[in-house]
């Protein structure tokens, strides 16, 4: 695959397994054409149903794919969201294809301790924030609607 083309990602768990299709699409009419974006979203829902269908043996409900994320996998980064704590709904981009084991972010401690430092006064320590994957159905990193890596606060 060349830059030209965009590799969609489609998963859920199925049986307690993870079932997921990577799907190739045209870069240029993933960014510009709102049609074929849903398209192609359509085409990897129904090809991961007929893929889970086909694993499992039984007949499963197409309606439950319908909903499920399908993101575009990169090969050099990836999409972290916050959930909980301070930074709670904050986006980050990953520079790797594959979300670290935990994230550490330093907590902002509002003007006071701006105030406190202009003024002389001894620094306190830098407070941090650490949120590790969030787990998901079947024991599996949740992720977000678009694909973003979930991570949730861990209080200390």
């Amino acid at each position: 695959m060349g830059p030209e083309t965009l590799k969609l990602r489609c998963q859920t768990v199925v049986d307690g397994e993870l079932a997921s299709i990577l799907l190739a699409v045209d870069r240029m009419l993933w960014e510009t054409n709102e049609h074929a974006r849903e398209h192609a979203q359509r085409t990897a829902r129904q090809e991961l149903h007929h893929y889970a269908a086909k694993r499992t043996g039984r007949d499963l409900l197409a309606a439950d794919f319908d909903a499920l994320p399908v993101w575009v996998e990169y090969p050099d980064r990836c999409e972290v969201e916050c959930v909980g704590g301070p930074h709670d709904g904050q986006r980050m981009t990953w520079n790797s294809a594959e979300p670290p084991v935990a994230i550490d972010l330093p907590v902002d401690e509002g003007i006071s301790s701006l105030l406190a430092a202009a003024q002389g006064e001894p620094a306190s320590v830098v407070r941090h924030a650490t949120y590790v994957p969030l787990m998901g159905a079947g024991g599996f990193f949740s992720r977000a609607q678009d694909g973003a890596w979930r991570y949730a606060f861990q209080a200390s």
